[in-house]
């Protein structure tokens, strides 16, 4: 099993492809891409995969794009509510891009670890760049379109580092829930859901994780009777896997329902371990597949493998529990994560390898002081990556939802924090849209 964190909102989009009321005439189309953009004698290209949507367009409206990273993008998928509605309300042009090595964008035969030199994140820019001056070059009337690009999680890191590297194809941007610190061993993560769990749910809730937790670790170390029958059971898959099922729904769901899920766990009677990995069998039911980090061969909603080996070969922040401060005992230890990096990808994948790539970003990018402007970043406050976000001073964060829901369509029960929040994006988009700017985003460089 062994999904990640990062992948589990993101692939929701492939289960949830939804058929809108009005059509939008997203219309599925192609672009030819280099494959190594910094290599001027590689001439081979492939083609991306990317959704445009024309029908609200009005002469004179922005370019607005919704940025996908390590997932398959979907037609009218409910988690862009919110990008349609921005086009909407701003007669914008409107894509989707679809990021290399994901969905159908596939630049290479197959995912075998020699033929993942060309995904990285300097490349995704590259193709970005490259789609930005097609699409203006191509269409004569969002010729001189002002560009706004929002992303999620990923995607939002994607956003701020475009606005640094390609500052002249950007006019603004709204990244949501953005990793921008690195780090090896990120065990603040699992530090973090632990606490939204005593926050949400009451010490009982945390308790109740981290007894069971424990107690099946000592089961399995000593693979008694307990241990048997727990896997005769198929419950062992879940049992192993308590910190990313607990941990994903923690980072995903709203306060209403993680509370809801803290009283399913503090009903559980203590000698009922049973009960606690059925109720870990219908979370982990909740979240989308994302496939094996082993898989060598594309499929639409498989996207483990590319984006571990993203985690190997450029981001870090591995997710363990290498920390006391957690209620899932150490069953993730880092030297185990990281080793995993090496087995899979090759011999140069060492820790210190691993590190110097992870150095080599935050240097280049400046860590949670990225030094951009033009970008609105939100966080949500319980969101086990909000640590690896922009400095909360420089961000607005919001209580009481789920990684990136700021980005879905609104809903008349909103909370007045989220409903503040959006309208700050509603405002700073529409300066930046008429070549103003008088918010502390615009003139000040987080």
């Amino acid at each position: 099993m062994k999904l990640k964190l990062f992948l589990a909102l993101i692939l929701a989009q492939i289960t949830n492809i939804i058929t809108s009321e009005n059509d939008l005439n997203e219309n599925e189309m192609w672009i030819e891409q280099k494959l190594d953009h910094f290599n001027d004698s590689d001439t081979r290209t492939w083609n991306m995969r990317y959704l445009s949507i024309s029908s609200f367009f009005k002469p004179g409206g922005p370019i607005i794009i919704n940025v996908n990273a390590e997932w398959s993008i979907a037609v009218n998928s409910p988690l862009c509510g919110h990008y349609y509605e921005l086009i909407e309300m701003f007669n914008a042009y409107a894509f989707q891009t679809e990021h290399r090595y994901y969905g159908k964008s596939r630049p290479v035969e197959n995912l075998r670890a020699e033929n993942l030199e060309y995904l990285s994140l300097k490349q995704a820019l590259a193709d970005l760049a490259h789609f930005i001056r097609h699409q203006k070059a191509t269409i004569p009337a969002i010729a001189n379109s002002k560009v706004i690009l929002i992303g999620c999680s990923y995607a939002g890191s994607m956003v701020t580092y475009f606005r640094k590297d390609y500052p002249e194809l950007i006019d603004g941007g709204w990244a949501a829930g953005a990793a921008l610190t690195y780090t090896l061993d990120y065990a603040d993560a699992m530090v973090s859901a632990g606490i939204s769990l005593r926050k949400i749910g009451g010490d009982n809730c945390y308790d109740c994780v981290e007894y069971f937790s424990k107690t099946y670790l000592k089961h399995k170390k000593s693979q008694d009777a307990v241990y048997t029958e727990l896997n005769a059971q198929n419950l062992t898959e879940h049992l192993d896997n308590v910190d990313e099922i607990i941990a994903t729904h923690v980072q995903h769901r709203n306060i209403t329902t993680m509370q809801s899920i803290c009283k399913n766990i503090t009903s559980i009677q203590h000698n009922d371990i049973h009960g606690f990995g059925k109720l870990l069998e219908l979370l982990y039911s909740k979240i989308p597949k994302v496939g094996s980090k082993t898989d060598l061969d594309f499929a639409e909603e498989h996207v483990y493998r590319q984006y571990f080996y993203q985690t190997c070969s450029e981001f870090g922040n591995f997710f363990t529990t290498s920390s006391q401060h957690q209620p899932f005992g150490n069953k993730a230890p880092f030297s185990s994560v990281i080793a995993e990096c090496k087995t899979l990808f090759g011999p140069k994948y060492t820790i210190d390898y691993i590190s110097s790539k992870v150095d080599e970003i935050n240097n280049k990018y400046g860590g949670r002081e990225p030094q951009v402007d033009h970008i609105y970043f939100t966080k949500s406050q319980d969101d086990p990556w909000r640590w690896t976000g922009i400095i909360d001073e420089c961000a607005t964060i919001i209580p009481g939802i789920g990684h990136c829901h700021e980005l879905r369509a609104r809903k008349t029960n909103d909370s007045p924090e989220l409903m503040a929040a959006r309208q700050k994006g509603f405002d700073l988009i529409r300066e930046w849209i008429n070549g103003n700017g008088t918010s502390r985003e615009t003139l000040t460089k987080c």
